[in-house]
């Protein structure tokens, strides 16, 4: 069965490491520890804010996907792909395969119906069938991951429906060992920067991955991937993950009743993962300087208390806030350069200075969001290089802002604990058994309805 990654590199015991790469053009890598993959598979990239990139079909299984729609299309000769180009419309990809202008324009207002057809995208591809005596009976485009188009003849005209199609959820176990750049060698590997991106995330209230991963910490990722036997899909979730972190274990679940756009993980107790704060305000840098009341500056030369957390990354990196909060003070300042400053609940208050730029949407007394984008990354002010320094004060005071503990978010309702307790043993289960390379099993019963 096609499975759902680029690359293909078979295991001894039969299974399949699936792996591919994409990185935004703003990530750096973030501190010198590498991951490397030891066994399991991953899918393609992508969670559910990304979206479908074009693929190459497999025109032939297009039945196979959606059987009970194939029996529209009846006996067909031969089918050809076509690609948008840039400045295509449909007609002038269909004049382009040599469909007569009345059955043209009657599939253009079939089509017309159901989609938008401003939406046609340069480098997609539609799949045209033909009759054994040459005649267009139809074609078929793919929307997303899920859904596609279909117009197929009816009478002297067309008609058209967006058809859902089924899907195999399957299990897949990435194991790693960190040993340099952990972003880096995600891609290195054939991965996704994207998954390294969400682990991150996942665990981003706990773990300062600038600072606290070392050579030798571990990390499973049980990621669950959507198959097609027509297509690729980018289509994955992250069910369960665990990280050793100088030998302590943080372990993340998702709550299986959970709607897909708000996916929540909490530990095995029902304690949520979320955190008032997170660890750092940015994604995939490197730590330059840590916190210290006795630090050399290096513009002046002389020993002054350096209370906050430096940065170090390319001009233009976003920053975001590290917590929900208001903007109380937003400016230029000859030793910050441009800096803003967030009030949040419980007096504290957190700083951003050297910036390059202030995002949209932070005025003073703007209200932001935990990891809203509120700056970029500069060298502003009183700096040696491109950087963020970050600073935090609890009740007037400034504190170390790596061993701030934050207030961790409501844990699992009640209601919720059976059956997130039951995934729970699920997942553990499967991490067990998968600890050596084997092929895995389906989990569909882990699987909510979609």
């Amino acid at each position: 069965m096609e499975r759902c990654g680029r690359a293909h590199h078979p295991l001894p015991s039969g299974g399949t490491l699936i792996v591919h790469r994409q990185r935004p053009a703003w990530m750096p890598a973030i501190s010198s520890l590498s991951l490397l993959l030891l066994a399991g598979t991953a899918c393609r990239p992508a969670g559910d804010e990304q979206a479908f990139r074009a693929t190459q079909w497999n025109a032939a299984a297009i039945a196979a996907a959606t059987p009970h729609f194939a029996d529209r299309f009846g006996a067909y000769g031969r089918h050809e792909t076509l690609r948008f180009k840039r400045g295509d419309t449909l007609e002038t990809l269909l004049r382009r395969a040599g469909v007569p202008p009345q059955e043209r324009f009657a599939l253009i207002d079939a089509v017309a119906e159901n989609f938008d057809m401003s939406d046609f995208r340069a480098g997609a591809e539609v799949v045209l069938r033909w009759d054994l005596a040459g005649r267009l009976l139809g074609l078929a485009y793919p929307l997303d991951y899920l859904d596609d188009l279909y117009a197929w003849r009816r009478g002297d005209g067309f008609a058209a429906e967006t058809v859902r199609a089924t899907l195999d959820w399957q299990p897949r176990l990435l194991t790693a060992v960190l040993e340099s750049s952990f972003y880096e060698t995600f891609q290195a590997q054939g991965e996704d920067g994207n998954l390294a991106v969400r682990v991150a995330d996942l665990f981003g209230g706990e773990v300062d991955f600038f600072l606290d991963l070392q050579p030798g910490d571990r990390m499973e990722v049980l990621v669950e991937c959507a198959q097609r036997p027509d297509r690729e899909t980018s289509r994955n979730r992250i069910l369960a993950a665990w990280m050793e972190v100088n030998g302590k274990r943080h372990a993340a679940y998702l709550d299986p009743a959970t709607a897909a756009g708000e996916r929540r993980y909490y530990h095995a107790d029902g304690s949520s993962l979320e955190r008032q704060f997170l660890k750092a305000p940015l994604s995939f840098s490197r730590i330059s300087s840590g916190f210290s009341y006795n630090r050399r500056h290096p513009v002046l030369g002389v020993n002054r208390p350096h209370l906050g957390v430096d940065y170090a990354a390319p001009v233009g990196t976003p920053v975001q806030a590290t917590a929900e909060g208001s903007v109380a003070r937003r400016g230029h300042d000859r030793g910050m350069g441009r800096f803003v400053v967030l009030r949040h609940p419980g007096r504290i208050e957190t700083t951003y200075m050297h910036l390059s730029s202030f995002a949209g949407g932070t005025a003073v007394g703007a209200r932001v969001k935990k990891g809203q984008v509120i700056g970029a990354v500069g060298s502003s002010g009183l700096s040696t290089g491109p950087h963020l320094d970050y600073r935090m004060k609890v009740n007037g005071k400034f504190v170390d802002p790596r061993k701030f503990r934050a207030v961790a978010a409501e844990p699992l309702p009640a209601s919720r604990r059976p059956a997130f307790t039951a995934a729970v043993a699920r997942y553990d289960s499967l991490l067990n058994t998968l600890a050596t390379p084997t092929l895995l099993p389906a989990l569909a019963s882990a699987a909510p309805t979609r």
